[in-house]
């Protein structure tokens, strides 16, 4: 069974309930699509600690970024909520992302 972790900003928070990542995981609809009939565990949905936070010495980030490391995810999903309107990337989820490639993670971009 492959292991699935979402990515998500703390900030779409006001007006995500997370429902469109959910749904399409659940009908296997958009960046899901590519594992077909595989059998799949999602077993995180992530959000930051926020655009004011250092990822790298915010110690609750870190406690989630181990934790997330100790599922052993085979894929993370970078929901479109970790772009802006230009198309760049959040700092601190792409230092989630980063640390999760490192050990061996496939960083997907886009979850619905």
């Amino acid at each position: 069974m492959k292991k699935i972790v979402m990515l998500n900003c703390l900030r779409a928070n006001t007006v995500c309930a997370g429902a469109a990542c959910l749904q399409a995981f659940n009908n296997r609809a958009k960046t899901f699509a590519r594992y077909g009939e595989e059998p799949l565990e999602l077993t995180a949905f992530f959000r930051c600690n926020g655009c004011e936070s250092n990822p790298e010495t915010d110690p609750g980030m870190q406690e989630k970024l181990e934790r997330l490391l100790k599922l052993a995810p085979d894929a993370a999903h970078l929901g479109v909520c970790t772009k802006d309107k230009h198309g760049s990337r959040c700092k601190v989820i792409q230092y989630v992302a980063d640390r999760l490639a490192a050990a061996g993670v496939e960083i997907v971009d886009g979850t619905h």
